[in-house]
């Protein structure tokens, strides 16, 4: 695996041949799957000698590309102009991430298909000798992004901290115009070079810090995965902020706040430092007060400093020494700015006039997430009618409904007399919701049709109950059912 540096060159009429020459053998996820098994597309340098195996004996332009472009080793360059033809080895060795050495093709970057895209960046991590410009491929937390942005169509999108340009490209197919924003002039390249790839013709690069290559301007979207791990480093680009704390994050959740047009969301993945770990939202509190928007703020994890520098240094593990240097320079820096805990997650943003906004916190699992666009209007649109009520109890007035992802289950715990009603939602947080056994009853009449009040009213003359009883019953429905509407697990017609 070469470990050569290069400079990427968006040349667009050669990344768009390449991308064509690509689609003609059929190099896309499923494919990569199917050749390879499910988890593939995730290969490491680690993985590389078991999968190169797998691949002995075929000779298919599939596994032919899936060498040089997915395991990033040389091949035979006839073989490769027999897979990708003489226009895309030329296109190849134009965009610089290939060079020819003697009768083999050399890969200097690799290209993966990802989330129905082709994704051209750096070759494999290599850990300390990575360069500070080194362009990350599609990591997890890329895919958590993409999981909870919107995907309705918009005029006007923002994709700050563009790095290899996925978010930029994902938001190019739901938008008029996108400009992707980057500090890092490697990453711009790549992102000019995927975008033709996927013969996309709508994306801006602008170089920059953040939000100031578009300051003034207004988006209906914006996106942002920028580095946003709490450091006392500024190694990568991609990973370090190189502002103390958190106040990376803090001016990304500020601005992007600021720069939304009314009706406008953003999706942003960011970290927050608590000085009291019993206390760790305290600081989110205080970006979002007063920005103008409503805020659904989940946290994806959390640690304390000693495991949090020992998780952003797994590359030194294999070195001892260097890695307890880490873990100590790292907790000093903790230490010495009196944060006990560091919250990592998504900062999700609807911005709506009006001055009563909800801002709610809660957790979710990574590891289960799925699309969550739909549930994340949703939300938005359940807080959105709720300000607009004249009176606390007005929610009696509106008629809820489940989501139609919702999977109603009814549960025995060991040694329940009853049931528990559990409401799955099968997309997005896959969040799962016991009801109070009376609200379940409540909930069960949701048709669409009938009231939230009128629904208590029929369980209250169906269980006659008292009005001490029947009171607790509208109190615990009022409660529940916002919950469920700010879960997204519910909506209003």
């Amino acid at each position: 695996m070469s470990s050569q540096r290069f400079e990427p060159v968006p040349d667009r009429d050669a990344a768009t041949r390449l991308g064509a020459a690509l689609r003609r053998i059929d190099y896309s996820e499923g494919a990569i799957d199917e050749l390879l098994g499910e988890d593939a597309l995730s290969t490491d340098a680690a993985d590389v000698p078991v999968h190169e195996r797998r691949l002995r004996g075929d000779d298919s332009p599939l596994a032919i590309a899936a060498r040089f472009f997915l395991l990033q080793l040389p091949i035979d360059l006839a073989a490769a102009t027999d897979a990708l033809a003489q226009d895309g080895i030329d296109a190849l060795l134009t965009l610089g991430l290939a060079v020819q050495d003697g009768t083999q093709l050399v890969p200097l970057g690799r290209l993966v298909p990802a989330e129905e895209l082709l994704m051209a960046f750096d070759g494999f991590a290599r850990g300390v000798d990575d360069p500070p410009q080194y362009v990350a491929p599609y990591t997890p937390t890329a895919s958590w992004l993409a999981s909870l942005t919107p995907r309705r169509h918009v005029a006007r999108a923002l994709d700050v901290g563009t790095g290899n340009g996925i978010h930029a490209l994902l938001a190019a197919q739901h938008s008029d115009h996108v400009i992707a924003t980057d500090v890092n002039q490697r990453a711009l390249a790549f992102t000019a070079i995927n975008a033709a790839l996927n013969e996309l013709d709508n994306i801006e690069t602008r170089p920059g810090s953040l939000f100031e290559p578009v300051t003034g301007e207004r988006f209906d979207l914006i996106t942002c995965n920028a580095p946003y791990v709490v450091s006392p480093e500024s190694r990568w680009e991609y990973r370090d902020g190189g502002l103390p704390a958190d106040e990376l994050s803090e001016r990304v959740v500020r601005h992007a706040a600021e720069s939304l047009t009314e009706d406008g969301y953003a999706s942003l993945l960011v970290s927050w430092v608590a000085y009291d770990e019993d206390d760790p939202d305290a600081r989110l509190d205080d970006w979002l007060d007063g920005c103008g928007c409503d805020a659904w703020v989940l946290g994806l994890a959390g640690a304390d400093p000693l495991e949090h520098a020992a998780g952003w240094n797994e590359h030194l593990a294999t070195e001892p020494d260097a890695f307890g240097a880490a873990l100590d320079e790292w907790t000093d820096y903790f230490s010495s700015l009196g944060v006990e805990w560091i919250s990592e997650g998504a900062v999700l943003l609807h911005r709506r006039s009006g001055d009563a906004h909800v801002i709610r916190v809660d957790a979710a699992d990574e590891e289960t997430l799925e699309f969550a666009g739909d549930q994340i209007e949703r939300v938005f649109a359940s807080h959105a009618r709720l300000a607009g009520l004249a009176k606390p109890d007005g929610l009696l007035d509106l008629v809820p409904v489940l989501a139609r992802e919702v999977d109603v289950e009814h549960r025995r715990e060991h040694g329940s007399r009853e049931p528990a009603t559990v409401l799955v939602l099968d997309e997005g947080t896959m969040t799962e919701y016991e009801l109070d056994f009376d609200v379940a009853e409540v909930v069960a009449l949701f048709d669409g049709e009938l009231t939230l009040g009128r629904a208590i009213d029929r369980v209250v003359r169906a269980y006659e109950l008292d009005r001490r009883d029947e009171a607790e019953l509208r109190e615990d429905s009022l409660a529940e059912v916002t919950d469920l509407l700010a879960l997204g697990i519910a909506e209003l017609r």
